[in-house]
């Protein structure tokens, strides 16, 4: 009976399935325009896509049949292999089509010539043909190492959404590709054309998320550093942070009965309020050039945010802790030892495994989330991608070599390579089912990854297709606002003409002595406090209100201070310790942060005390709203032909 109990179950999930699939029909069904292949529904046993950056759970991490611990000399099957072109967008699967980005060019020359123009594409999974393309104009950036686009497009039910190399937002009929609508941040909301900080400016990669009737991401600029759009329409939600901002994709987690996005910016992660766009909560994670590229990676049992990048910024991890209402963080850890630089990582209970390295030789190493400590290295592979699935480790580097291995925090067993591509892999690859998708910068493979000994799935993947209720709308009350920013939240620019600067004494440390001719501010519903400037190298400052905090200061300096926000004024005192030879030299400071009634004006007093001799400075600055053009930005962005 209890069988027969439970093939009444599963009959019925069919049912229900069926019903579901026929109802999307009826809502999706514009013809697709075929340019080589129609779109096919997917068969009934299909298992779940890839509609994100990270996989269903954006984690990398995916539920799948029996992988093979084994490949033939010439490696896994290929299912089927087509051109494709440069770029670095992932590839997202949903109901048997693939989507992903490129532009035409040379994937092998490091100056090009590349397309001033970049495509969305949709394939069909099962043969690689293409449905259908859309081109649009994209302006060529500094490509040296490798060309745009970057971000991963996301399906939401039948929409396509995709951020192009110049802040191009577009939302598509997936199987049409119908433009439904779209937005050019730059032009349209004074977004900065790149990233301010590096030297080496490539275009926009944030990969968007999904939230509610939303997509997030971050755009940069005064008071928008990250804005929810609604789906349907495109209409600004929220806007919120002053924050300077990086290509690193957000994630949602859940925490203190509430739901965080956290959001990587250039020199802090940020946790936000994703209704309304109220910034939570910050902590400091600065490589100096706002190149954090790495998505955090959450450890719910534990209450632990790990961080990778690489150059100055290392490795760490915070602590969440609820304190009343608000949300504070702990430091547990910081080793600049393990450098995750751009490709992603795994973690595997209390463990991140992942390829550590920047210019160097790369190590494939497992970190222990709770300590710092590497457990293990493993050389052999260049810097490379992860997915887990099935117990195993599926790894793609960038000499285009892919290998199937089991992590634990013992070793790494590998159980088969294979060389799969002849240029650079910077693209995680796509797992559905058993079929590995993958690309490099000249074209993209389906690989069959199966273990062919292992019995067919059957009706075990109708539990995967079953319609999933869609989330709630956001709240009512919350369209097209700012997220709520505290009186010292804003981008600011320096008067010299009303400022007093002494040398050596403004926010010390932070600028060489110089007076920052612009300061990107977040305070933090937390009582903390996140102060950063355009300079390349430049440190971030943090304070937390109550809290002693640490930062760099310098070349090799620290400062150490304790705050309090006294009304509209932020009060900090502490010390500023130099490497000064043989000996350090210490320094008294005392700074205060205090924004004027209107909020159109923030006054920086500064006093360092060094050998009994005090130097004061005043520095004023007023709010912007835009930061004008690349090309005046203390690291100017390189001429573009197409701008």
């Amino acid at each position: 009976m209890r069988g027969g109990t439970e093939m009444r179950g599963w009959t019925l999930k069919a049912m229900v399935l069926v019903a579901g699939l026929t109802m999307l029909a009826g809502l999706t069904g514009e013809p697709a325009h075929a340019r080589g292949g129609a779109a096919q529904p997917p068969p009934v046993d299909a298992p779940p896509g890839w509609p994100q950056w990270g996989g269903p759970a954006r984690d990398f991490i995916v539920d799948a049949p029996a992988l093979a611990n084994a490949w033939p000399e010439t490696g896994p099957p290929v299912r089927w292999r087509r051109p494709l072109g440069p770029g670095h967008s992932a590839i997202v699967a949903d109901d048997g089509l693939l989507f992903t980005m490129f532009r035409k060019g040379d994937g092998r020359a490091k100056q090009g010539p590349w397309a001033a123009e970049e495509s969305v594409i949709a394939l069909n999974a099962a043969t690689g043909e293409t449905v259908w393309t859309h081109t649009y104009p994209s302006a060529r950036e500094d490509f040296s190492f490798g060309a745009g686009p970057h971000a991963t497009p996301l399906v939401i039910g039948r929409r396509l959404f995709t951020f192009g190399t110049n802040k191009q937002l577009r939302a598509f009929d997936k199987r049409s590709g119908r433009v439904l609508w779209a937005h050019d941040l730059i032009d349209g909301f004074a977004s900065p054309t790149l990233l301010i900080r590096p030297v080496v400016k490539t275009g926009h990669g944030c990969s968007l998320i999904g939230w509610r009737d939303t997509i997030i991401c971050s755009v940069g600029g005064p008071g928008q550093s990250v804005v929810a759009f609604r789906q349907d329409d495109g209409a600004v939600v929220w806007k919120s942070g002053d924050f300077l901002t990086s290509e690193a994709p957000p994630i949602l987690i859940e925490f203190g009965g509430r739901t965080h996005l956290v959001v990587l910016g250039g020199g802090a992660v940020h946790g936000l309020d994703p209704d309304t766009g109220e910034i939570l909560w910050s902590h400091p994670h600065d490589p100096g050039n706002d190149l954090n590229c790495g998505m955090p990676l959450w450890h719910a049992d534990e209450g632990i945010l790990f961080l990778s990048s690489a150059y100055k910024a290392g490795s760490r991890a915070i602590r969440l802790v609820q304190d009343g209402e608000a949300t504070r963080t702990e430091e547990l850890w910081f080793t600049n030892r393990v450098r995750f630089m751009f490709l992603n990582a795994l973690r595997i209970d209390g463990y991140v495994y992942g390829t550590t390295g920047d210019f160097g030789p790369a190590f494939l190493t497992a970190l222990d989330l709770r300590t710092g400590q590497a457990a293990w290295q493993h050389r052999g592979f260049g810097r490379a991608s992860l997915i887990h699935a099935d117990g195993k480790a599926i790894i793609l580097d960038e000499d285009g070599d892919l290998a199937i291995a089991r992590l634990s925090p013992e070793r790494v067993e590998i159980l088969a390579e294979s060389r799969v591509f002849e240029t650079t892999s910077w693209t995680v690859p796509t797992l559905v089912g058993t079929t590995l998708y993958a690309r490099d910068r000249e074209q993209i493979v389906a690989l069959d990854l199966g273990d062919p000994s292992a019995p067919a799935g059957g009706l075990r993947n109708l539990l995967w297709r079953v319609p999933q209720p869609p989330a709630p709308p956001a709240p009512p009350g919350t369209g097209a606002t700012r997220g709520t920013a505290p009186g010292l939240s804003g981008t600011w620019r320096l008067d010299p003409a009303r400022s007093r600067l002494t040398e050596s004494s403004a926010l010390a440390g932070m600028t060489g002595g110089r007076g920052a001719e612009t300061l990107h501010i977040a305070q933090a519903a937390s009582g903390t406090v996140t102060v950063e400037n355009q300079v390349n190298g430049g440190h971030l400052r943090y304070y937390a209100a109550g809290r002693e905090t640490t930062t760099p200061a310098g070349q090799s300096g620290t400062i150490v201070m304790t705050s309090r926000l006294d009304g509209p004024r932020l009060v900090s005192e502490g010390r500023l310790t130099a490497d000064a030879g043989a000996t350090a030299l210490v320094t008294t400071v005392r700074e205060t942060l205090a924004v004027s009634p209107d909020l159109g004006t923030l006054t920086v007093t500064v006093d360092l005390t060094t050998g009994g001799t005090t130097r004061a400075s005043t520095l004023v600055y007023a709010r912007i709203d835009q930061l004008g053009p690349c090309d005046a930005w203390p690291s100017p962005c390189k001429p573009s032909p197409d701008r």
